[in-house]
């Protein structure tokens, strides 16, 4: 909406537009725009318990649609509209990214952002939401802004853009006509004072836990930034992951800026700033990696309970219990080969900041608080929303006020995940291209399963007979972290491999009977938090190779060799909470499982687990044999009546034995570091030159004795306390 706080010589334009804030011609087939709606979630942030409006504030007013703008030739149209400037830049050699010049943007610029209609000299206004928004729910008509007049406004556009990453989508981001730049209670002001989630063609939806719901009734008040400039409605503290922190290809342009690309390993912790309005040092220019002393501080209490300010980056902090470190700022631009450039270099301009950290977990944990400081302390400067007058404001123009100081609690999350990972299983919800953010898994009935990240691939694949079993990861895209996937496919045997083992795409390459595919998908190396295994067997009857998130894929199939664990990715689909192994065979898992759910081990066969585990609810030997070699843990271990736990590793877990126990292999300890409960039906299998340790816990075994076998000159290590002495 207009405003008469702008320079009289362009009135008249000011006057005709607010008129006349019309539909541009539908960009609804431009890439961001179809980019920016497929129902795609990466270890996107939960920021409550249950989804609210966090804010919605007005942004800034009319200078949104500003009819010629498309080049720094044409800042004068910005400066006109009321946009901030940075008119110095411009003269420069070469012409800096118009982005960097105004925060003001021409029609074809907003619709080219994915927001598929543009307003003309239209307004702003970002609603974060403490939920991610499902992408296609995302629609003008599911929100009812009300004015202090009392009417009542529905937006022109709404879209995702810029908070686009799939690890972010928490902000819709609307544009219409909501306001002008009076300062609310004088006379003529018109500023909203309320917004809320409405039905419309669809109902807006969040995603959480358990999937999609619906955001309809939600509401809250909203405030002006022409009194007062934005601030923080979070800051959540996590151990660092760049699982999902990339953008769609269209709008990448500010990719990479997650902080193992800017920092690798350095990248210990993050803390997430979530605000309710871009923050700018001007209103126009972009925030560089190293800005963190210009704009931000956090307070610890150390182990002492004495305040401690952290205000330097690359300072190592003593808190006592550990060292802390801030290294830099990350979610804000690509990283550079020189110094950092505010006049050339990329932002993102979104409603996220990461502040990365190293150090000790137990000094990390004493971190309080994140606090912004404004101009009025030396050192410090100014924070504006994208409404700001930049570096050269024109006389006269009312521009959004700067952030008021502000100090935020930070929200401790270290040993919790508090992310969401979704993805649509229908495949009718995808368009078709060849880089999709997820990874299809086709059948093949005459071969072996199919993965690929491209909708026009599986879109053939179905046509020619495959079937979709699942959308089960995600595809991420290439950056610092990121391995490629390559597929290799074997013409004699039918068989497919992918790999992001660099050595084995090497032999692969080298023979005549496999032809290398190329690269198929992204992944990880590493167990970043939010992203899960994805396993590779072996079927030794058909001698293809099965890829799977799910172990039971494995566990209850003869004939299937477990190969370790491919690569590691988000995952679309739960896997059971039940880890069962269902065989007559004997399976060797080289890799240390985890799981939050619960083994139960069942039929004749054996599962030996050579690296151990970690099963939260347990573990369950109902038939079967059980041998462990590594550090198993988690909830208790039941070794049922014709069930057998054997093996030589060290087991945390508290153990019942109703069937057979037969510590070592040939020889070996088996070392229980909890208590050990023998039922008076239970067996002590012991081989010759074997010991049995429990350090720690404790031996139980009431009488009758249980049958003891080759026993003969076994001994046993007890560090804890027996109830019987054998």
């Amino acid at each position: 909406m207009r405003t008469s706080a702008v320079p009289a010589i362009v009135g008249l334009i000011c006057f005709w537009a607010s008129a006349e804030i019309l539909a541009q011609t539908p960009g609804e087939q431009l890439p961001a725009y179809i980019q920016l709606r497929r129902d795609v979630l990466v270890n996107s942030d939960l920021w409550s318990n249950q989804p609210e409006i966090l804010a919605a504030n007005l942004g800034f007013e009319g200078i949104i649609g500003i009819p010629g703008l498309r080049s720094a030739d044409d800042l004068p149209l910005a400066a006109a509209a009321g946009a901030g400037v940075n008119l110095d830049w411009a003269q420069f050699a070469p012409v800096p990214p118009l982005r960097n010049l105004t925060t003001g943007a021409g029609p074809l610029g907003v619709e080219l952002g994915g927001f598929g209609n543009s307003p003309i000299l239209g307004d702003a206004m970002p609603i974060e939401v403490s939920w991610p928004l499902l992408p296609s729910s995302v629609q003008p008509d599911n929100i009812a802004i009300t004015l202090n007049t009392g009417d009542v406004v529905t937006p022109v556009a709404a879209a995702l853009n810029p908070n686009y990453d799939y690890n972010e989508r928490h902000v819709i981001v609307t544009f219409g006509e909501f306001a002008n730049r009076q300062t609310p209670g004088s006379a003529g002001a018109i500023y909203p004072v309320a917004v809320s989630f409405v039905d419309g063609s669809s109902s807006l939806m969040a995603v959480g836990p358990h999937g999609p719901v619906s955001l309809t009734g939600l509401t809250i008040g909203s405030s002006s930034p022409y009194v007062s400039g934005p601030g923080l409605v979070g800051a959540r503290l996590t151990p660092f992951s760049p699982v999902g922190d990339f953008a769609p290809p269209a709008l990448a342009g500010a990719s990479p800026n997650d902080g193992f690309s800017l920092y690798g390993d350095d990248a210990e912790y993050r803390l997430r700033l979530f605000t309710s309005g871009g923050f700018s040092p001007d209103g126009v220019s972009g925030f560089l990696a190293t800005d963190f002393e210009k704009f931000f501080r956090l307070h610890a209490v150390d182990a002492s309970g004495q305040s401690v300010t952290i205000d330097k980056t690359g300072q190592v902090y003593d808190l006592g219990a550990g060292t802390v470190q801030v290294i830099g700022l990350a979610e804000v631009g690509p990283p550079t080969t020189g110094e950092p450039d505010r006049t050339y270099d990329a932002e993102d301009h979104d409603n996220y900041f990461d502040i990365i950290l190293k150090g000790d977990q137990a000094a990390i944990r004493l971190l309080q608080s994140v606090e912004i400081p404004t101009s009025t302390e030396p050192g410090y400067s100014d924070i504006y929303n994208p409404g700001g007058p930049g570096r050269t404001p024109i006389p006269g123009v009312i521009y959004t006020e700067p952030a008021a100081p502000q100090t935020f609690a930070i929200n401790q999350a270290l040993d919790e995940s508090g992310t969401v990972s979704y993805a649509s299983q229908d495949f009718a919800n995808y368009d078709l291209d060849d880089d999709l953010p997820v990874v299809f898994w086709l059948n093949d009935s005459s071969g072996p399963g199919r993965l690929t990240a491209s909708s026009n691939e599986t879109n053939s694949l179905l046509a020619a007979g495959l079937t979709l079993k699942s959308i089960p990861f995600a595809n991420e895209a290439a950056r610092p972290g990121v391995s490629d996937i390559d597929a290799f496919f074997n013409s004699v045997t039918g068989d497919r491999i992918y790999t992001l083992d660099a050595v084995e795409s090497l032999q692969l390459a080298s023979s005549d009977a496999w032809q290398h595919i190329g690269r198929v998908f992204g992944a990880f190396d590493r167990s970043w938090p939010g992203a899960e295994p994805v396993y590779r067997f072996l079927d030794s009857t058909t001698g293809w190779h099965v890829f799977s998130p799910n172990l039971n894929d494995a566990l209850q199939a003869e004939g299937i060799e477990y190969q370790g664990i491919g690569w590691y990715a988000a995952s679309f689909v739960p896997v059971p909470q039940e880890v069962r192994f269902d065989r007559s065979d004997e399976l060797l898992v080289t890799d240390a499982l985890a799981s939050g759910g619960m083994l139960s081990i069942n039929g004749s066969g054996m599962l030996r687990l050579e690296a151990g585990g970690s099963f939260t609810q347990g573990i369950i030997i109902r038939d079967g044999r059980l041998q462990v070699n590594g550090s198993l843990s988690g909830g208790p271990l039941t070794v049922e009546r014709d069930g057998v736990l054997s093996g030589k590793g060290v087991i945390s877990n508290e153990v019942t034995v109703s069937g057979r126990l037969a510590p070592g292999q040939s020889p070996g300890t088996m070392t229980f570091l909890s208590s050990v409960d023998m039922a008076v039906d239970g067996v002590l299998e012991i081989e010759l030159r074997f010991a049995l340790a429990l350090l720690g816990g404790s031996f139980h075994r009431p009488l009758p004795l249980p049958r003891v076998l080759a026993f003969a000159t076994a001994f046993l290590d007890l560090a804890g306390t027996a109830d019987r002495n054998i």
